[in-house]
């Protein structure tokens, strides 16, 4: 890791990192829009995948030293919001 000087280098670098979480979540929005095409309404909340979600983001917290309780509420509260979205959107989805 980079060695910083002060906290307004680090408050950089964050700024930054927050940007590209941005965009990951941008690209992410885009898939679920295509996932929410190919799925019955019934089907858009799905426990067995969020499940395994989960699990395997837990196993890489655990690996980089990520406390797993900090990715399993963030990962809740972002499945949760695009589980909305695809409440949202599906209806427009589906009349075409």
């Amino acid at each position: 890791m980079k060695k910083f000087n002060t906290i307004e280098e680090i408050r950089n670098e964050i700024d930054k990192l927050d940007l590209k979480i941005v965009e990951l979540i941008s690209q992410r929005k885009d898939l679920v829009s295509e996932v929410v095409k190919l799925k019955r309404k019934d089907q858009i909340i799905d426990q067995e995948r969020i499940d395994q979600i989960l699990k395997k983001l837990n196993l890489e917290a655990k690996k980089r030293g990520i406390p797993e309780v900090m990715i399993e509420r963030l990962w809740d509260i972002m499945i949760k919001s695009f589980i909305e979205y695809e409440e949202e959107i599906y209806d427009e989805v589906h009349k075409k």
